[in-house]
This record gives structure tokens, C-alpha cells and sequence, in this order.
């Protein structure tokens, strides 16, 4: 339903002699088109007034723009209860925005009890109407199977319909979908539309496609124009990959460690722990640049400190064989427990390893299987072939699990 304001008026045809009618009467205003003038005026008390006097006449619009104001807290603090009250009986009166923000307030547990179902029931209503936001949000729920069944195709149906209508941050979802509905080629036409809207993770991903010919003829060359401009909008992933393609000469691109480094560092510099790791590798093994394994403990230790596992399992291995720093096993088994509590399977076959050798402490055969184990179970191959050896003859609890 589109918001219709009432147009009745009570046209007075008196006339004056010398005198316009409009001059001494003017027209007759409802109380919502008063609320409409003083909302114009950010006069919130008077639109709350008149609105109130609208929507207890059940005009549907007055309950909308009544619930509204209560939901922003325009003039007053906010009262979301208030505002699903005065949402609801527009929205059962059919008014497409009242719908849509119900769900909203629904799904999101405002002024309510949150209820996916009955926000997907709202968004559904209005989104029938035509309502591109309410589209959009539906398309997210039944996307991701918030709270009801997922459903890509109908997803990608809505998400359509919402970019149709300009909603262009439903262009690069729905090019997600598509790839997942394994339409290569549509996928690609609206990354590609998503790009040249401004989205600056499809151009990075219309780059990628460029470069690997998915769902478009392989450019190496233009894809990297494509990931170039993601990373001048500062896409961290994008920085990374054109920093690497700088390093290894790829892309079009001529080999310039300097400018290569200098690129990943500006990734690296924000905190983004996969520039970092690459930082760690890069400087480990002297990859286009001098090997200063020192260097890459201290990239390692970062990484690390931001909670990453891998790293910590790194660091733990270099203090434990001196590599880049003097050997520390006590400070490596403060890393390597830490990775281990952060399920890190590398990291407990270390532990493995440590309790079965006795690095540090008497052998502890038990010990080391219970590691062995937990890092089978993660999928180490490694880890289970010592884990069948150090079973050999055991009668340990972790020998037996399944």
C-alpha cells in the first residue's frame, strides 16, 4: 500500500469583494496533514498531538507515522512497545512501511519478545506489496535461514526484486546466492553490477573471477584493475592479494618486492592477521626479500597476540628449536598450550610430542596419547600415526576412543 494523504477539503467558494476566499478562510486541514505540517517543522509535540488524533480515528497512516515517532524517539524517549502498539494497527490496516518495521522490531527484540517467525510474517506482507526493504530483509532471513527454512532460490528471487527497485545493497547478496546455485554466469554479471555501484567487496571478487575465468573469459590484467580498486577503497583482502601479486610478479604486474612489502604492511598495520601471517612466511623463508627469521618471530608474535592459533603454535615451535631467538621451552609451552586451548591440532601433536619425549619433565606417555587423540580428532594424520605407535601394548582410556 502506497501512503496516500487524505486530500479532502472543505472548499469555502464564499468570496469577499477585493478579497481572495483563500485569504479570509484557507483550507480545511485534518489532523493528519496538521501532524504532517508540524512533523515539517520538527514541532514533535504538535505532531505527536495531532497524530495521536488521527490514528484513534483509525487512520492508518496517522498509526504509522504515531508509531514511527515513539519507535525514533522523535521528541521523546524511545518506546519501542509503544510504537509494535501503534505498528501493528497500520500494519493490519495493510500500510507496507507499518509491516515492515514491525518485522523489524520483531526480529530484532524490541519492544518485544524477539520472534523470527512473526518478522518473517511482516516482511512477507509487505514485501507482497512490493515493499524493497521489506524484500530485502526476507531475502537475508530465508538466505541465511534466520529463524525460518532456508530457501536460496526464493532469496534470490526477493534480493532481485529489492535491486530492481534500487536497492543496490541487494546486488552483491544476491550474486552470492547465484554462485551458490552454481550460476557462474550470472553470478558474475551481478558481482559485476554490484561493482560498479560501489561495492567494495564485489569488485575485489569480480577481480578474482577476472583472474580465474569463472563465469567470465580469464583477464588476468583486468582482474587486477578490479582488485586494485578494491584495495585504494582500503578492502583489507583486496591490499593482501595485490600486495602478493606485486611480491610474485603476477597479474600483469612486474616484480617489486619493496612496494609488495610496503603494500602488505598496510594491510598488517590495521590488525588483519592474514597480511601479518604473510609478513611471518614472507621474512621466514626469504621470499623475495632478505630471510630474517627474527623478524618473522616478531610478525608471528603479533599474530599471536591477536588470538591467532596457528601463530601461536609458531611462535611455540621457534622458542622451542631457538629458531629466530634463544631457545625457551617453558616460555614455548605457554604458546603451545594457549594454541591448545584454541584447538589447534599442530599444536597438540607438539604437546604430543613434549609429553611423550619429556622435554622439560619426566615422560608422560598418557599425556601424550590424550594429545595424540585430540588432534586425531581434528583430523591430523600425523597425529594418528603416533597415536597408533604410542598405543602399542597401552591400555590408556584415549587409546580406545572412537
Amino acid at each position: 500500500m502506497t501512503l496516500q494523504r487524505a486530500t479532502t477539503a472543505l472548499i469555502f467558494s464564499l468570496c469577499l469583494v477585493g478579497t481572495p476566499a483563500h485569504a479570509q478562510f484557507g483550507f480545511f486541514k485534518s489532523a493528519l496533514e496538521k501532524g504532517h505540517d508540524a512533523y515539517a517543522k520538527e514541532d514533535y509535540a504538535g505532531a505527536l498531538k495531532h497524530w495521536t488524533k488521527a490514528a484513534s480515528k483509525d487512520d492508518a497512516e496517522a498509526q504509522f507515522r504515531l508509531g514511527r515517532l515513539y519507535d525514533r524517539g522523535e521528541g521523546m524517549d524511545e518506546d519501542p512497545a509503544t510504537a509494535l502498539i501503534w505498528y501493528t494497527k497500520a500494519a493490519e490496516q495493510g500500510v507496507e512501511e507499518a509491516q515492515t518495521n514491525l518485522g523489524v522490531l520483531y526480529d530484532t527484540g524490541r519492544g518485544t519478545d524477539e520472534n523470527n517467525r512473526v518478522a518473517a510474517r511482516w516482511f512477507s506482507e509487505a514485501a507482497k506489496q512490493g515493499n524493497r526493504v521489506a524484500q530485502y530483509n526476507l531475502a537475508v532471513m530465508l538466505d541465511r535461514g534466520d529463524g525460518i527454512k532456508a530457501n536460496k532460490p526464493q532469496a534470490a528471487a526477493l534480493y532481485r526484486k529489492a535491486a530492481e527497485q534500487g536497492l543496490d545493497i541487494a546486488l552483491l547478496p544476491h550474486a552470492k546466492i547465484l554462485d551458490q546455485l552454481n550460476k557462474p554466469v550470472a553470478a558474475y554479471n551481478k558481482y559485476l553490477q554490484a561493482a560498479e555501484a560501489g561495492a567494495v567487496e564485489a569488485k575485489y571478487i569480480v577481480g578474482l573471477k577476472l583472474q580465474l575465468g569463472l563465469g567470465v573469459t580469464a583477464d588476468p590484467e583486468a582482474g587486477t584493475t578490479w582488485i586494485k580498486k578494491a584495495a585504494d577503497d582500503n578492502y583489507l583482502p583486496a591490499v593482501l592479494h595485490y600486495g602478493v601479486s606485486l611480491l610474485k610478479g603476477e597479474g600483469g604486474l612486474e616484480a617489486d618486492p619493496e612496494a609488495a612489502i610496503a603494500t602488505i604492511e598496510q594491510a598488517a598495520e590495521t590488525g588483519y592477521i592474514p597480511a601479518i601471517m604473510d609478513l611471518a612466511m614472507i621474512h621466514d623463508t626469504g621470499n623475495g626479500v632478505e630471510q630474517d627469521r627474527t623478524k618473522a618471530l616478531g610478525y608471528f608474535e603479533v599474530a599471536a597476540k591477536l588470538g591467532n592459533p596457528v601463530a601461536m603454535n609458531a611462535v611455540g615451535e621457534r622458542l622451542l628449536m631457538g629458531v629466530g631467538i634463544e631457545s625457551d621451552p617453558s616460555a614455548a609451552m605457554e604458546f603451545f598450550v594457549a594454541a591448545v586451548r584454541a584447538k589447534n591440532p599442530m599444536a597438540m601433536y607438539n604437546m604430543g610430542q613434549i609429553y611423550e619425549a619429556g622435554l622439560g619433565s619426566e615422560p608422560n606417555l598418557e599425556e601424550a596419547v590424550k594429545m595424540y587423540r585430540a588432534a586425531t580428532e581434528l583430523g591430523s594424520a600425523q597425529a594418528r600415526e603416533r597415536l597408533i605407535k604410542a598405543c602399542q601394548n597401552q591400555t590408556f582410556a584415549a587409546c580406545f576412543r572412537r
